[in-house]
């Protein structure tokens, strides 16, 4: 009897599926995508910038036998379901191999889930879809804007500074953030500003310290409002405000807050949080670790309030939501675990980064439906009617109920040091402190603090973080000191001279690009039209570069002229950039 085949992209998740499936199905693993752009020779980049931008793929080279063994399965199969991962590449990676499997006579479907569940999984068999061409072209979208980048601006920067160098279309972005914060803190000029702080006495003999409510910026200044201090005799409590502040339960985890919490928390770099992640994933631990939403399936929120009742833990008195920033980010889940009755405690992890990247996961996704903390706070002002501009301002707050705290493993002891007063209440200074300070430079990156950043200019996306941090790393545009990111003097000059010519490295182009990709997923633009918009403005400044840098253009096609090198003799040549659609060439 034939069998249902089911192709997933990992050998760990196929196992896993397989054992909660039985004999009526095949499960397989593509190893991730088994298909590129085609590069080098005749086949230029992989895209005829001519035509449409026509692609032209290739199979992996490490691929054919993971192809010769999908052929050979699907031949004796009923039913082809790809279940590669619910995102852009997922969808890309099911698009490739349906491609490969032309002559096959059972239906070919997709599937997704988000978690590896029998009961998650088995919805997902009996409502197969046909691969979404939308969101395969916002894939490959963004797939030929990074080889266009890489393949054709790296060249203009090894003609003009040497070898082994690239430029990405987001990488590129990334460096020059780095490279801009560290040209402010080498720009930075300290100044100075003072603090003023006093002791207060109220009648009954109780102190307690305010905050003078001005920043002096100069020694005389501060003198000045010094003096005012010590002859100031008539002052009285002008405000009083005491009242119950809530701050309500976090959202859950979403790929770039993971990142940042356990880099925060642990030191633990983007790279390694993902493999961890990926790894619990696919061993049924959680679901799909690469999205941006924060949205919660209805059933695994019934089951964790439940839990969380059961267990004597506070409960939101209504279920908490949490919004997305856009629609595009709604089809998928948080992450979360995928059974709440595996705790950290009761889990059979040993990995000790998976133990760490789990318990993160397993608490804020419980925490996100527990009680807000509560808070008392207390804010009082005194003024002196001596001279009325002088304020002095103390506040203080205390711990309620913890509530959500309570499963985060977050203590607060804080007090409030501030004795009962009412407005009116007649106040003494007892005690004048001064204190100089100055400004601080603005600080370097951090892993969190970067991808904080990069989240906020909508530049890349947060499952494409981990490499982005990695690449600009390992090729040496910068380079963490302890746990920050500094620029090397190769990250300076590559910034440079990519910034003076190329839109790519703007914030705002490159997070309107990421806007477009998003529009071509929900069907709003073509692929054709983002492409055409972009390649026009981008070969004028490729050639301008090349210009103004001693470079020459095609007189042909107008691409620029690249050194290249015969192999019979080793003489050096100009031959034109947009081989093979132009073959000229000129002797040197």
């Amino acid at each position: 009897m034939k069998k249902i085949l089911i192709i997933v992209e990992s050998p760990v998740k196929a196992v896993k599926i397989q054992s909660f499936l039985g004999d009526k199905y095949k499960v397989i693993a593509s190893y991730g995508h088994i298909a590129d752009l085609a590069k080098g020779g005749t086949n230029s980049i992989g895209v005829d910038t001519d035509r449409e931008f026509k692609t032209k793929y290739v199979l992996l080279q490490d691929k054919v036998a993971v192809l010769t063994e999908i052929l050979n399965e699907a031949i004796n199969s009923s039913l082809i379901l790809i279940a590669s991962d619910g995102d852009r590449e997922g969808e890309a990676i099911a698009w490739h191999i349906k491609s490969r499997l032309g002559g096959i006579t059972a239906p070919i479907k997709r599937i997704v889930f988000n978690e590896i569940k029998k009961s998650t999984v088995l919805k997902a068999i009996k409502n197969p879809r046909d691969i979404d061409l939308n969101i395969f072209n916002a894939q490959e979208t963004r797939r030929v804007l990074d080889r266009i980048v890489g393949f054709m601006a790296s060249p203009f920067l090894m003609s003009t500074m040497g070898p082994n160098l690239s430029a990405g279309r987001v990488q590129s972005v990334v460096t020059k953030m780095i490279v801009e914060q560290e040209k402010l803190i080498s720009a930075f000029v300290p100044e100075d500003f003072w603090n003023l702080f006093v002791d207060l006495k109220l009648q009954d003999g109780s102190v307690f310290n305010a905050k003078v409510d001005v920043r002096p910026t100069t020694e005389d200044d501060a003198k000045e409002i010094y003096q005012k201090i010590t002859k100031s005799k008539n002052n009285v409590v002008s405000d009083v405000k005491s009242k119950v502040e809530y701050i309500e339960a976090p959202a859950p985890m979403v790929t770039s807050t993971l990142q940042r919490m356990m880099s925060k928390k642990y030191g633990m770099s983007a790279d390694r949080t993902m493999k961890a992640a990926q790894s619990l994933y696919e061993q049924g631990y959680c679901t799909y670790i690469r999205t941006d939403s924060v949205r919660s399936s209805d059933e695994s929120i019934d089951e964790a309030r439940e839990y969380l009742k059961n267990n004597n833990f506070s409960v939101s008195k209504t279920v908490n939501t949490f919004s997305n920033k856009n629609i595009s980010q709604d089809a998928h889940e948080c992450i979360r675990p995928s059974d709440i009755n595996v705790s950290p405690v009761t889990s059979m992890l040993t990995d000790p980064d998976q133990k760490m990247v789990y318990e993160i996961i397993y608490r804020y996704f419980m925490a996100s439906q527990m009680s807000p903390a509560v808070y008392n706070t207390l804010k009082v002002t005194v003024k002196s009617n001596d001279f009325p501009e002088l304020l002095f301002k103390s506040s203080g707050k205390a711990l309620a109920d913890p509530g959500y705290m309570v499963m985060l493993n977050v203590s607060d002891d804080s007090k409030i040091l501030i004795p009962n007063m009412s407005v009116g209440d007649a106040v003494k200074i007892t005690k004048i402190n001064v204190e100089k300070k100055q400004t601080k430079a603005p600080p370097r990156f951090s892993e969190d603090k970067l991808i904080k950043e990069l989240e906020n200019k909508n530049i890349g996306r947060p499952a494409t973080y981990a490499e982005l941090l990695s690449k600009i790393s390992v090729r040496n545009y910068v380079e963490k000191q302890g746990s920050v990111f500094h620029p090397t003097e190769l990250g300076y000059k590559v910034t440079d001279s990519l910034n003076k010519y190329f839109s790519f490295m703007d914030y705002n182009y490159t997070a309107n690009l990421e806007k477009k990709l998003d529009e071509i997923e929900l069907g709003n633009i073509s692929k054709l039209e983002v492409l055409e918009s972009f390649f026009n403005e981008f070969k004028n400044q490729l050639s301008l570069a090349y210009v103004e840098n001693g470079g020459t253009l095609c007189t042909k096609c107008g691409y620029p002229m690249v050194t290249r090198e015969n192999k019979s003799n080793q003489e050096k040549f100009l031959a034109c950039s947009h081989y093979p659609n132009c073959r000229n060439t000129v002797k040197i």
